[in-house]
């Protein structure tokens, strides 16, 4: 699912208004001069109002650092931007820096092609204690791979959301649920063969496609308590695994939850049948376009488990390639560092749909929050969303818990016995680099 959130992100951003203040401005020239370094960025900003967006903010950097030039090296999704890095790096010519998901960037650090940015972050150019603490705690930790070096440094980012149809519960004068007790209580209140109503409908994904359903495990799994690794060892069969597929289970059975491909849950709301959609904050746009008015749309924090709010960090971060030299380098970590800045960080937001990384933001975005309440909510979220493990090899082992999803749910297998199993198989594409 998170390597499909840009083109939600692209229609969430239609709704954006209003800059956070960067001034326009053209890209300076790339022809040499004293001390004037060129740098390259490989991204996949490439639709919507993300490009234009990518590319006001290159222009103003680019304005007003007039001794560096970034040049975009825009590709058209992320399944070809990882394609790309891979195969620059081959050839053993990377750009300066790439976006990257976090395994990604595993994989490149196993190999060399990154390099750690503490030395950047913590240096005399570097970021102070302050700023480093605003920067929300999930989103933080993102940037960190297994064995605790920084080899990453925040972009685009999103976590879920609960939409639902606030008409429907007020009519059947039912409050907006804020545990997962009381979520199935309610899911289970408007489900109605009769009326042809249930509480959701999510995409179990399948065991090379991650989806919705997959990540909203993870959520469950990390209310009740759990992880999906402890002490570099995959751990979703642990108690709080099997009471977050049970969670699932007991919807299923009683009808409360229904499974399908392709966003069934923003169809199903949309169609007035589920009554609520668990999806990231990008869908914001999907949805209430699925809703056409026909009712009013509320949109809440995930419900919180024994062990609080759980959520998963969605979006990539930036890394540096180590092929670059040291004044690409340098000048590589200020583009970064100022992408990150209040100011920058605002408007990326604003104009995009993803979120601020950073609390200093948020007073900036004062109106665009009052504007766009649900944007507020997903923000004050970020402190809960964690990302999924930094490991070579997750893209598969995540496809492992689609896979036992299916089978507890459609094959009625015990719960136990299948996270048991397909954990197993997870420890395995982490040990074996995917």
């Amino acid at each position: 699912m998170h390597k499909q959130t840009m083109a939600f992100v692209a229609a969430a951003s239609l709704l954006a208004v209003g800059a956070a203040g960067c001034g326009g401005g053209q890209a300076s020239s790339s022809s040499s001069g004293s001390g004037h370094v060129t740098i390259s960025f490989m991204e996949a900003m490439s639709s919507g109002t993300l490009a234009p967006a990518m590319e006001h903010l290159t222009s103003e950097f680019n304005r007003t650092h007039k001794n560096i030039t970034v040049t975009l090296e825009v590709q058209a999704s992320y399944s070809t931007l990882e394609a790309k890095e891979q195969a620059s790096i081959a050839a053993g010519d990377p750009p300066t820096i790439g976006q990257a998901y976090e395994d990604w960037a595993a994989n490149y650090a196993k190999s060399g092609a990154i390099v750690p940015l503490a030395s950047y972050v913590h240096g005399s150019n570097g970021v102070s204690s302050t700023y480093i603490n605003s920067i929300y705690k999930g989103v933080w930790k993102d940037q960190f791979l297994p064995g605790g070096k920084l080899y990453m440094w925040p972009f685009n980012k999103s976590d879920f959301v609960m939409y639902y149809n606030a008409n429907r519960l007020q009519q059947k004068h039912l409050a907006v649920p804020t545990t997962w007790t009381q979520f199935m209580s309610v899911a289970h209140a408007v489900t109605s063969s009769t009326n042809g109503t249930w509480g959701f409908s999510m995409d179990p994904g399948t065991s090379s496609a991650a989806a919705n359903g997959t990540y909203l495990y993870v959520a469950l799994l990390r209310a009740y308590g759990g992880n999906l690794m402890v002490n570099g060892r995959v751990d979703f069969a642990s108690r709080a695994g099997v009471e977050a597929m049970n969670v699932l289970k007991t919807m299923y059975d009683n009808g409360s939850m229904k499974l399908g491909t392709s966003y069934p849950g923003q169809t199903a709301l949309g169609a007035e049948h589920g009554t609520f959609d668990l999806s990231t904050i990008a869908s914001y746009y999907y949805n209430n376009e699925a809703i056409a008015g026909k009712f009013t749309m509320g949109v809440a924090a995930l419900p919180k488990g024994p062990a609080g709010e759980g959520n998963v960090l969605q979006g990539t971060n930036i890394v540096m390639f180590s092929k670059a030299t040291s004044a690409q380098r340098s000048a590589a970590w200020t583009f970064m560092k100022w992408l990150t800045e209040p100011q920058q960080t605002a408007y990326w937001a604003e104009h995009t749909g993803y979120l601020p990384v950073t609390t200093q933001a948020d007073a900036l975005m004062a109106s665009y929050f009052a504007s766009h309440p649900y944007q507020k909510i997903a923000a004050e979220s970020l402190q809960y969303a964690l990302p999924t493990p930094a490991e070579p090899g997750w893209t598969e082992g995540i496809g492992t818990i689609a896979t036992a999803i299916q089978e507890v749910l459609l094959q009625n297998k015990p719960i136990k016995q299948v996270l048991t199993q397909e954990q197993q198989a997870a420890q395995t594409y982490v040990s074996q680099g995917g």
